[in-house]
């Protein structure tokens, strides 16, 4: 079984909570990014909190993209 990843998004979602748990935290840094930068403080507190969301923001999507490899091997040995 051969899944694009909107495939394995949509089936992921519908099985694993820790999956869509990922999702909704990537898309909440992803808001506070935006938020951050429409902000007109331009402190060096918020350019380090915006570097800290971006570097937590892009390990979730690792997570997410690895989450998403394990489960089209397992979809791929059940075939």
């Amino acid at each position: 079984m051969n899944m694009d990843d909107t495939s394995l998004r949509e089936a992921l979602r519908a099985e694993s909570e820790s999956f869509r748990k990922l999702e909704e935290m990537h898309s909440s840094l992803d808001k506070k990014l935006v938020a951050l930068s429409e902000s007109s403080d331009h402190s060096l507190e918020n350019e380090m909190e915006e570097k800290r969301l971006k570097k937590l923001k892009l390990k979730v999507k690792d997570e997410m993209y690895q989450t998403m490899r394990q489960f089209a091997e397992e979809q791929k040995s059940a075939s």
